[in-house]
């Protein structure tokens, strides 16, 4: 997935309560949401390992 905003591919950024994606470029963080209906089977395994419940 690449980025709107400069092109770069997007990487997944692991916070404390949620999981986004990044730009390692310009910064720029998009909610996954916005990405789901690109979303291959390869990412969806890699976030499936998340822990979403940190607290």
């Amino acid at each position: 997935m690449e980025c709107e905003k400069c092109g770069q591919d997007l990487t997944a950024y692991r916070g404390c309560r949620e999981v986004t994606l990044k730009c390692p470029s310009c910064g720029k963080v998009y909610d996954l949401r916005e990405f789901s209906s690109r979303m291959d089977d390869d990412f969806e395994e890699e976030m499936g390992f998340v822990p979403m419940d940190r607290i």
